[in-house]
């Protein structure tokens, strides 16, 4: 495959990130990312998580045994934070996204496939 060809697929790609870009799911995916960082409680709230979740991952990391209250800290701050509705807005939107590449991706793996099955020989 010669570079023109190479760059023919990238702009392809290119092209379906265009497209991709326009769909509800991405637009309700940035949205989401948007609400929850705009709400400073959400966003204190997923700060003091990770900071919590490193902290547990510095224990396990050393071969210690995290503390009962750090994962309790954890847990309610978790449920908290799940119940929140700009969190589930923001899971919500991520999984459609998601779904939406899973299907991107299944289609150039088709694309692949019926390729690799055409009798026509493209030249090299």
């Amino acid at each position: 495959m010669d570079t023109n060809e190479r760059d023919k697929i990238f702009e392809k790609a290119s092209e379906v990130g265009r497209f991709v870009s326009q769909t509800a799911e991405y637009m309700y995916l940035k949205a989401a990312h948007r609400e929850i960082g705009d709400d400073r409680e959400a966003t204190e709230m997923l700060n003091k998580m990770r900071g919590l979740q490193e902290q547990l991952l510095g224990f396990v990391d050393r071969g210690e045994e995290p503390p009962e209250d750090l994962r309790d800290q954890l847990s309610e701050l978790s449920q908290e934070v799940q119940q929140s509705t700009r969190y589930q807005s923001l899971i919500s939107a991520q999984a459609n996204f998601d779904k939406l590449m899973d299907r991107v991706h299944q289609s150039i793996g088709s694309g692949i496939k019926k390729g690799e099955e055409s009798r026509i020989i493209l030249p090299t």
